[in-house]
């Protein structure tokens, strides 16, 4: 296997050549990399802006070596998984808000993903309805109790 198609190789170099000490576990199964390193504050960023910009370049990298390659997902220390259950628990409370009072709930404003996320979830509630709202970066769901 050449260092261009393995994923894992890829992320280890760039990360490298950016200046961090970090080691990368690539999951065929799942298509995802995981980042160690003691640097995942700065890497992560503030709701995982940089993670997102990081796991962006690196695919635009890869896909430039390997046209035909596919989508791979960064993560660092569970990061994606621990900040979608807080998503997820945010909306759930919001859902609970709404239909104690019958008035809309307009959540913090999220990611593109995380806004699928919510909206698929709270789309097997049939007694509320989900709406996206905003521009980017500031871009949030509102809540609204169905009539």
């Amino acid at each position: 296997m050449s260092a261009l198609s393995n994923p894992q190789e890829i992320l280890e170099d760039l990360l490298v050549k950016l200046g961090f000490d970090a080691t990368c576990e690539y999951s065929s199964e799942n298509n995802t990399i995981e980042i160690t390193t003691e640097d995942h504050a700065i890497l992560i960023g503030k709701r995982g802006e940089n993670l997102r910009a990081l796991q962006y370049i690196f695919n635009v990298l890869r896909r430039h070596a390997l046209p035909e390659s596919e989508f791979v997902a960064v993560d660092i220390a569970g990061y994606k998984k621990e900040r979608l259950e807080k998503v997820q628990k945010i909306a759930e409370e919001a859902v609970e808000e709404v239909l104690e009072t019958g008035q809309p709930k307009t959540l913090p404003s999220m990611n593109s993903f995380e806004r699928r996320q919510v909206h698929m979830v709270l789309a097997e509630n049939p007694d509320i309805i989900t709406e996206s709202i905003g521009q980017e970066p500031h871009r949030t769901i509102v809540i609204k109790k169905r009539d």
